[in-house]
């Protein structure tokens, strides 16, 4: 993902708030493409309260009178709304993002285009777009205020980008199914408290710095994330051995 293929266009903007916070998520994901057209508001003064640090973007700010010019670079072209077309093609965030991925690195230029607060874009914007996109929500309520939905798609594109950098800091041997992530840390602390005193009489452990060795295992069991079934066998086979030491 070339996030400096990515242009942002913001159809009839009404309000300073929301092209300030747009602004802000755009500083936040990487982005710093964005294009106005037909702007209803030329108050950028108050947009640059909202936008704080992602003021620098406001200068670099294109404007243009029709939508067709505004994307008219792209090779790409996807208008996001809530609502289901059954007249042209429409995909899931999910699933643009990858095409959006798949475009920039082939050196193709992407733009998503954002309908106004009021109505949205309407048949005939999105016919200038290649294809429309919805964002999932709760049947309850579909609409998105304009400056969340620019951060859910910008945050999207982000993530798929750092894809790897994200591998990184969350390695794939550390397992993430919920079965692995289950055992409560006060039964592994119960462990701990059992095992401690029988390795230290065992003479497992050094009396004159038994941590150190110990803080190891410990590190060893949390890389390992047990279940609470597998800590319970841990847990049962110490009382055996004490039960056995008794003898």
């Amino acid at each position: 993902m070339n996030l400096s293929h990515i242009t942002i266009v913001l159809d009839q903007v009404r309000h300073p708030d929301n092209l300030g916070s747009a602004l802000r998520a755009m500083k936040n994901t990487g982005l710093s493409r964005i294009s106005l057209c037909a702007a209803q508001t030329r108050d950028f003064d108050r947009a640059r309260v909202l936008a704080t640090d992602a003021i620098d973007l406001l200068p670099r700010m294109r404007l243009f009178e029709t939508l067709p010019q505004a994307v008219a670079h792209g090779t790409l072209i996807a208008g996001m709304t809530s609502r289901q077309l059954g007249h042209r093609p429409t995909m899931w965030l999910d699933q643009f993002v990858e095409l959006a991925d798949r475009e920039t690195a082939s050196g193709g230029e992407v733009v998503i285009v954002f309908g106004n607060e009021r109505r949205g874009l309407s048949n005939a914007e999105l016919d200038v777009c290649h294809l429309a996109v919805n964002i999932p929500t709760a049947p309850e309520k579909s609409s998105i205020n304009l400056a969340q939905s620019v951060m859910l798609v910008a945050h999207a594109l982000f993530s798929k980008s750092h894809r790897e950098q994200q591998e990184r800091y969350c390695p794939s041997e550390v397992p993430v199914s919920l079965e692995a992530l289950c055992a409560p840390a006060g039964l592994v602390q119960a462990l701990y408290d059992r095992a401690f005193p029988l390795l230290l009489e065992a003479d497992f452990l050094n009396p004159q710095s038994p941590g150190l060795i110990f803080a190891e295992l410990k590190r060893l069991l949390e890389r390992a994330r047990p279940t609470k079934r597998e800590v319970e066998l841990l847990l049962s086979a110490l009382k055996h051995l004490e039960r056995k030491k008794r003898r």
